[in-house]
């Protein structure tokens, strides 16, 4: 298989050289990443045979099974001005609506409703970024501890998301992912209950890292001479260049990344983009990182 020089149409400066020979991934369709191992995690309860991608709450919200890759993909819908206002999320397979997201412009933020239909009904969650999206929060059903003191009642953060600055404020496409670490192959329960608990504050002390919550970070691209372009190794559903393309990787105990990849997002063509999940990462978190990747609020 021949490399493949492909012009980006996001941003010249940003053009990237997708390489299909001499990577490290199987390009067959019943593995599309490696597995992500961690010997101190318990597997999945989800069993093979019980590996059917649905819309419902059990399914979005459990963690991909060792070994498994769950493929999707995203179509993106348009609003006024080209914004992007609404995405639909599909089992690559078998073409099935998975999730449905739409955005709403709230004052000094934006939310994102996550519905497992198009009829803003059932809904499984909200995404919530700052006023200049570079941070965003996924929260289950429920009430903000602001709402209520009643523990039953508070919404969990599943997924925290930061991305870096660039000069004048800008944000980089390069980011940081922390979700609840699993027990018996289940999340842990993190449930913010004021403004000194939660994901966001746990990821400021690095130098206090422990068990509760999993931090990843996208694999950046290297410049190679050869191409005069940006590279990343990409598998065969990644064909065009993209200044949103990523690969998201565990962050390890020594500060480097994992070799294998937990999830990897591209551009196929004009309509849709490829999503391939792995352990430990659920169908909602990934998709929720997926919507902040997208949300074009900023110039990126």
């Amino acid at each position: 298989m021949s490399d493949i020089m492909i012009k980006n149409k996001d941003d010249d400066t940003d053009k990237q050289h997708i390489i299909t020979h001499g990577h490290e991934f199987d390009n067959s369709s019943d593995q599309r990443l490696p597995t992500l191992m961690n010997p101190n995690s318990q597997p999945s309860p989800i069993l093979f045979y019980e590996f059917t991608p649905t819309n419902t709450d059990k399914f979005l919200n459990t963690p991909i099974p060792k070994g498994k890759t769950l493929e999707c993909d995203v179509k993106i819908i348009k609003g006024w001005f080209g914004r992007h206002q609404h995405y639909n999320f599909y089992h690559s397979n078998t073409n099935k609506l998975l999730l449905s997201v739409k955005k709403q412009q709230c004052p000094g933020s934006n939310k994102f409703q996550l519905s497992k239909s198009e009829m803003e009904i059932d809904l499984v969650g909200t995404l919530e970024s700052n006023f200049i999206g570079t941070e965003f929060i996924l929260y289950s059903n429920g009430l903000s501890y602001k709402k209520s003191n009643d523990l039953k009642t508070l919404r969990r953060e599943l997924v925290f998301i930061q991305y870096e600055y660039q000069i004048l404020k800008t944000r980089r496409n390069l980011f940081k992912a922390y979700i609840p670490s699993l027990i018996e192959g289940k999340p842990q329960k993190i449930i913010p209950r004021d403004e000194n608990t939660g994901l966001k504050i746990k990821g400021k002390f690095q130098n206090k890292r422990n068990d509760e919550y999993f931090e990843f970070q996208t694999q950046e691209p290297v410049w190679s001479s050869k191409y005069q372009s940006f590279t990343l190794p990409f598998n065969s559903r990644v064909n065009s260049s993209s200044v949103h393309n990523f690969l998201l990787k565990q962050l390890v105990e020594d500060g480097n990344l994992s070799k294998d990849v937990a999830i990897q997002f591209g551009s196929c063509d004009n309509q849709f983009l490829n999503i391939d999940i792995a352990y430990p990462f659920s169908p909602l978190q990934a998709f929720s990182i997926i919507i902040s990747q997208l949300d074009n609020k900023l110039l990126v």
